[in-house]
């Protein structure tokens, strides 16, 4: 018994059937399947989310319902306003005030569940919208203070606030990482968190990046990825002005240089050794990345480090060029484009050292490490609070945990 023709079942089949369809044509030789899951979709929502007494049933349900819009790492669109209020109201109420919804949003950041990372404003420094990160756990401290620049000060600003449910929230919170024994604000997770975002999000990324292994273990192949600029490329990469040199073929002459029949021209190859160097000149800080890294990498990261590695120094855009062939080769790296923008960032900062140097800069830190006297930083001072608490309060307290992060933070890049 077949389905009838009217059936969404059949419609949906009939469009998968022509998509495969119009794909097949542009893949020549290549059998490709397709797949229609007729079952309920199924969410994990966190048990701390839930058992969260910091937060509201309407909070928690507002986070569920930003995280449908993300399922994946790979960056998703936030709901507006007027999504959030049709998804929060109360059944007969037609949607929730946009008053509810900011409470929510702000609870959400307070508690470390959701930062806000950016606003993006146009040429004229209008607000255009805003990018948020959420998270399956509340985020340290030390975190949100990485992704939210002014996470503190949105705190004591809640701390002000009319609302009674969220000034006492701001303040539980800041009584909350100043009396830290654990100093568990204090450590850093974002590590493991641009782990999760550069591993592969999909079967096709986890099947190219397979493949490049498996391609790399094969009997006959290099053991190490070939790493090369365009100025170093083979001589037969010439230039429009200077034709290259084929097998059996004579070369050419250009308008500048005369053919080497005429007579008295001996140094016919000045012009063009100098036009040679003119182009040399403009395309050496031009990288090629090396195939096995941009073999399990998407063609955007692919262009965005090319021109991060364009911005250094020539030695030291080769020097972080060695460094990653070096670790894929050792085939010690899951995260190529987290750890390649981390290096990046630590040679524009000043910090990276070429392999070669590597060495020898550990040994002068180990020796100025046992030459330094003891840390001068001193606990933070825990006092009884007090109602109401004041402006200036705040801004002290404001000044002195971020003081002591960086305190921390100097020590243990020593």
């Amino acid at each position: 018994m077949a389905l009838p023709a009217e059936s969404l079942i059949a419609y949906t089949l009939e469009k998968m059937k022509h998509r495969m369809a119009t794909g097949a044509r542009k893949e020549e030789g290549r059998i490709r399947s397709g797949l229609l899951f007729t079952g309920n979709v199924h969410d994990a929502i966190p048990r701390r989310l839930l058992l969260d007494t910091r937060l509201s049933p309407l909070d928690k349900m507002a986070w569920m319902m930003i995280r449908l819009y993300a399922q994946n790492n790979e960056g998703a669109i936030f709901p507006t306003y007027d999504e959030l209020q049709l998804q929060l109201a109360s059944p007969g109420k037609g949607k929730a005030s946009r008053e509810t919804v900011s409470r929510v949003l702000l609870m959400l950041r307070i508690t470390g569940w959701l930062s806000l990372c950016k606003r993006v404003r146009d040429d004229k420094g209008r607000v255009r919208g805003n990018i948020y990160a959420q998270h399956d756990e509340p985020l340290t401290f030390c975190d949100a203070e990485a992704m939210d620049p002014r996470y503190l000060d949105m705190v004591a600003e809640a701390c002000m606030s009319r609302n009674r449910t969220i000034s006492q929230t701001a303040r539980d919170i800041l009584g909350e990482i100043k009396n830290d024994p654990g100093m568990r604000h204090y450590h850093s997770h974002i590590s493991q968190l641009e782990a999760r975002i550069g591993s592969a999000q999909t079967p096709g990324q986890m099947a190219a990046r397979q493949r490049v292994t498996e391609d790399r273990m094969q009997p006959g192949s290099e053991t190490e990825p070939v790493v090369r600029t365009l100025s170093s490329a083979p001589e037969k990469l010439s230039s429009e002005t200077e034709p290259g040199k084929k097998m059996g073929q004579k070369r050419q002459s250009s308008d500048s240089e005369p053919s080497g029949k005429s007579a008295g021209y001996h140094r016919v190859r000045e012009p063009n050794h100098y036009v040679r160097n003119i182009t040399h000149s403009v395309i050496k800080n031009t990288y090629v990345l090396p195939a096995s890294l941009t073999g399990q990498i998407r063609e955007e990261d692919a262009i965005m480090l090319t021109s991060q590695l364009q911005a250094l120094p020539e030695a030291l855009a080769q020097g972080v060029l060695e460094s990653l062939s070096g670790m894929l080769g050792s085939q010690s790296l899951q995260n190529p484009v987290g750890w390649l923008l981390a290096v990046l960032k630590r040679a524009r900062e000043g910090n990276f050292y070429p392999p070669k140097q590597k060495q020898r800069v550990a040994a002068s830190a180990t020796t100025r490490a046992g030459a330094g006297g003891r840390s001068t930083s001193q606990p933070v001072v825990t006092r009884k609070r007090t109602e109401p608490i004041s402006a200036e309060r705040l801004s002290g307290i404001v000044a002195g945990l971020r003081a002591s992060l960086r305190n921390r933070s100097a020590m243990r890049a020593r």
